[in-house]
């Protein structure tokens, strides 16, 4: 008669991923849709007051591509784009699977490490993006 506890799900782990996606695929509908929308986004500033590309130059053009299906081309204008969005999907399916097992969250202080490696890592992938910009940007 010794049942098993029922799994405690934590929700913490979906959150963050899926308000990210949510961000991301409106902004996806809306790069499929740009021909029709009203509006252009401005010029970079950046970009005109110095000459060089800013971290999302290529971008506009990159998500373009990407609902286009070019994955090559995407890439091409800014790998950051593809980059980041293969990263979150990795986090949806980590996030669900980790939900879905019931694991618990780490303790605060191990969040807070986690959290500051993993801006070190993105800010490391978004300098060798710049740098590839300025390299290369069609």
């Amino acid at each position: 008669m010794d049942e098993a506890l029922p799994r405690v799900r934590h929700v913490q782990w979906l959150v963050g991923p899926l308000v990210t996606l949510s961000a991301v695929v409106a902004l996806l509908l809306a790069a499929r849709f740009y021909d029709h929308l009203p509006a252009r986004p401005p010029a970079c500033g950046f970009h005109q007051a110095t000459g060089l590309p800013c971290l999302g130059c290529g971008g506009t053009r990159s998500v373009r591509a990407l609902v286009s299906g070019d994955l090559v081309a995407s890439t091409r204008f800014n790998p950051a784009v593809v980059v980041g969005i293969a990263i979150l999907l990795a986090w949806v399916a980590t996030g669900w699977s980790r939900y879905l097992r019931g694991i618990e969250p780490p303790p605060i202080p191990e969040q807070n490490r986690r959290l500051k490696r993993n801006l070190v890592v993105a800010g490391v992938l978004l300098l060798l993006n710049w740098i590839y910009l300025l390299l290369f940007l069609p």
